[in-house]
């Protein structure tokens, strides 16, 4: 227990470190100056090879609120939070990148909302930082998010991205075994369908902001085979969960499609990418296989697609599209799967 702060944690903050020095002070003076007091940060340094480690010690020497823990492997972002989740005090858990930051009073204010009817998620909004100087406020999500809850949505298809954006109830993630998936790209995506597939109820906050930089090192900048990987890797996993879980066929197959549409986009960056040119085939074969797992009529995708299936990106152009193609393979499948394989 903090011992400046002998009351209950009320948020643990995780933040997983790799080599961010430029960035990282700027991060955790946001975090140190948080105006709600119950609060602890566990930073896991995750074998940085810049003076961030040093950093770290330096802000939990002077400010024993900062937790750190030095990894001895490198184990990427997803497997140092589930380090934060399992040391965790708090009543809420909050994540934070290491090259981003935070208003001040940003976990006064949601913790405030959730423990108003013991919500088991609070959430704010954030604005994207760009290297130009630019700010852009990204209300979007937060505006689907309150649409979809009033029309009844589940929030496992509402909240979808932007997990640092909120805080969740610890016992929750506990009962249910949440935790991030070991993949470059994406945990975070995976992790937000698991959490929100079990929370009964969400706190939307305005006021307050999380800062995300964008800039050319960041993880999701680096366009190349292991990060497609990754980006299939986590639509295996979405399509697990979902054939795992009990769920409406109208709400499974609007994620499997919302899911699938994100691949498309995915392929269009490959297509883009002249290095990639080899990879594009074994890309689609990966997808398919994947597709493949959708457990009802495999006639029902081929429908949606030829009919242009109006949810997220997908539209009537993907007729002449490389989803149109893919779909009307899985309608082979798994009869013809070796052929396509060839």
């Amino acid at each position: 227990m903090n011992k400046n702060y002998p009351h209950k944690i009320k948020v643990s903050v995780v933040v997983p470190v790799y080599n961010v020095e430029l960035y990282l002070r700027q991060c955790l003076d946001s975090l140190k100056s948080q105006t709600l007091k119950e609060i602890e940060f566990i930073l896991i340094n995750d074998l940085s090879t810049d003076n961030c480690g040093l950093i770290c010690d330096e802000y939990a020497l002077s400010d024993d609120r900062f937790i750190v823990i030095h990894n001895k492997t490198n184990i990427r972002q997803g497997l140092s939070r589930n380090k934060g989740i399992d040391i965790a005090k708090g009543e809420y858990i909050g994540f934070v990148d290491a090259d981003d930051y935070i208003d001040p009073d940003y976990y006064e204010k949601l913790y405030a909302a959730a423990e108003i009817n013991n919500f088991d998620i609070s959430k704010t909004e954030a604005i994207k930082l760009y290297s130009d100087g630019r700010k852009i406020k990204q209300p979007y999500l937060k505006e689907a998010i309150m649409n979809g809850i009033k029309d009844e949505t589940p929030l496992f298809l509402l909240f979808t991205y932007e997990h640092w954006t909120a805080i969740f109830k610890r016992d929750l993630l506990i009962k249910h075994n949440i935790k991030y998936p070991d993949i470059r790209n994406a945990q975070d995506n995976v992790f937000l369908l698991r959490v929100n597939y079990f929370a009964k109820s969400i706190s939307l906050v305005s006021g307050t902001f999380y800062y995300y930089r964008q800039h050319s090192s960041s993880t999701i900048s680096i366009k190349e085979e292991a990060f497609f990987n990754s980006i299939l890797q986590s639509f295996e996993l979405y399509v697990d969960f979902i054939n795992t879980h009990d769920m409406a066929k109208k709400y499974y197959d609007l994620f499997f499609i919302k899911s699938f549409d994100k691949i498309l986009i995915r392929y269009k960056e490959i297509a883009n990418l002249s290095a990639l040119e080899e990879y594009k085939r074994e890309y689609v074969k990966k997808a398919l296989i994947i597709m493949n797992q959708y457990k009802y009529d495999k006639e029902y995708l081929l429908e949606c697609f030829v009919n242009g299936f109006n949810y997220g990106n997908i539209t009537q152009q993907l007729k002449n599209s490389i989803a149109y193609r893919i779909s009307r393979a899985i309608t082979w499948l798994p009869s013809k799967i070796k052929k396509i394989m060839k």
